[in-house]
């Protein structure tokens, strides 16, 4: 996620919709499971709408099955959860369906997630999961409250520039459109110093529909335990700055965490703590300010991850056991 990587952009084509509406008959439908409230409230507003905790991140590079997916989204939604990002991807054909059809089962939300770290070019690597995800999209729409580029597409230099990254947002908004879903919000997954660094960001900011904030105190050079004052600066430090970029659209953390251990990412910080103790304390630090942050300023947040697919930072444990008694507050 954060090594360096040649990038090397190729325009790709319209994505050619070759879909009869019926899905949005069949999503309507299952997405009677999600609240009414949902199912009238526009998307964007769900987005504005949203703080506390929100949600889960979902690696799928194991491809779970549809027993899988169904049964994890339950166990979320059953926790609180109102939303799942998928991480990472997974190339089986139809296999974004699967997820977005799993989450209108349980009555969840889903951003499926671009995935568009490459170590080739973007038109090999990328564009296939471009079109994987709008395909299914259009085909079952209900359950998706919005669509994402990511992992960190500004911070990896993914698209090879800001300006080219833009682009194929748009490209996506178009297809989206011309399928009469112009309503779902698209944004990119990455965190403050992604923007900060990658340059030229004023096309980026002006084609997505909403800030996805990667907020990982953790990483930080000055990183302490989980709960620490230290960690709360950090992160409402990366809230400001993306307050001051997003001329009022709705921001979601869609990426926080801590990790149980330093296995997968090395931390920067000599005085780090990594540990399920240390994990449990971030998760309840964020907790602790839902009224006097999170509610102020319409924010959710969803933590990254749910198991240990990424060794260390999912609640559940790899034997799929809770790490701690979680539970966090939904409205306050």
């Amino acid at each position: 996620m954060f090594s360096p990587h040649v990038l090397v952009w190729l325009v790709y084509s319209s994505i050619v919709v070759p879909f009869i509406r019926t899905g949005v008959a069949q999503a309507s439908c299952i997405s009677r499971q999600i609240e009414d409230s949902d199912t009238t409230t526009p998307r964007i507003q769900l987005i504005k709408n949203m703080y506390a905790f929100s949600g889960f991140v979902y690696a799928i590079n194991d491809c779970p099955n549809q027993d899988k997916l169904t049964t994890d989204f339950s166990k979320m939604k059953a926790s609180g959860a109102r939303t799942v990002l998928t991480f990472d991807h997974c190339d089986s054909s139809g296999y974004y369906g699967e997820v977005i059809k799993a989450a209108g089962t349980v009555g969840i939300h889903v951003i499926p997630l671009v995935w568009t770290l490459h170590s080739g070019s973007w038109s090999s690597a990328v564009t296939p999961q471009v079109t994987a995800v709008t395909k299914a999209v259009i085909a079952n729409p209900g359950p998706v409250l919005a669509v994402a580029f990511g992992d960190e597409p500004l911070f990896d230099h993914d698209a090879g520039s800001p300006s080219q990254l833009a682009s194929y947002i748009k490209q996506m908004k178009s297809d989206l459109k011309n399928a009469g879903l112009s309503d779902i919000p698209i944004s990119i997954s990455d965190m403050a110093y992604g923007w900060q660094s990658a340059g030229d960001i004023a096309p980026v900011a002006a084609a997505v529909d909403f800030f996805m904030i990667n907020n990982f105190p953790y990483f930080n050079s000055n990183a302490e335990s989980g709960g620490s004052s230290v960690a709360w600066k950090d992160f409402t430090n990366d809230i400001a700055y993306f307050e001051s970029i997003a001329n009022g659209r709705p921001l979601l953390v869609t990426q926080t965490g801590w990790p149980s251990n330093k296995d997968l990412w090395p931390p920067s910080s000599p005085n780090v703590v990594a540990s399920v103790s240390s994990e449990e304390a971030y998760w309840k630090l964020l907790d602790s300010h839902c009224a006097d942050f999170f509610k102020a300023k319409n924010i959710g947040w969803m933590w990254r991850g749910w198991d240990d697919t990424l060794d260390g930072w999912g609640v559940l444990k790899t034997d799929g056991t809770k790490k701690w008694d979680f539970s966090a507050k939904v409205t306050c």
